[in-house]
């Protein structure tokens, strides 16, 4: 019989061991925070959207769909940061769920290129509001101003500038 998934609320719950004060070294580590609320965020993410039976990295890809019409795999993968490889199995669960369909490009023949269905549509609408919820709750300590400051700073972590 398998497992009830947990709730966003136990996946919370199992993470009370935060409370114990990190080595003193690791808590001078940029890093250290950056994976600790990485994989916060992960499980209340996974729980959030649970429901819908979905993970975050597909409902990822759905959500490129949706606001990049046309847009082919390969133009995904370097919107996402994704290996290639990893995206096949993703598109083709989030094809045979019927949220997209495939359009071959008329100038290239080889390309294909990815176009939302209604019911796509939907469920991304869906998955944005869990997802939504979920870091509303993950960050109710912050002001809007604290959030977009932390957006902006951990944009300049990831994103490539050339340097």
């Amino acid at each position: 019989m398998p497992l009830k998934p947990k709730s966003t609320e136990d996946v919370l719950q199992d993470n009370t061991c935060s409370a114990v004060e990190p080595p003193e070294k690791l808590e001078v580590l940029i890093g250290y925070h950056l994976r600790r609320a990485s994989i916060h965020d992960l499980n209340g993410a996974v729980a959030a959207l649970n429901d819908v039976n979905t993970r975050p990295v597909p409902a990822s890809v759905l959500l490129t769909i949706v606001e990049n019409p046309g847009v082919s795999s390969a133009d995904i993968c370097r919107m996402l940061g994704m290996q290639r490889a990893n995206i096949v199995s993703i598109l083709s669960e989030l094809e045979g769920r019927g949220l997209f369909v495939r359009e071959t490009d008329p100038a290239d023949q080889r390309i294909q290129k990815l176009y939302p269905t209604r019911h796509g549509q939907e469920e991304a609408k869906t998955f944005m509001a869990l997802l939504q919820a979920h870091e509303d709750t993950m960050l109710q300590r912050l002001s809007a101003a604290e959030r977009q400051q932390l957006r902006m700073l951990l944009a300049k972590i990831w994103q490539d500038d050339g340097v």
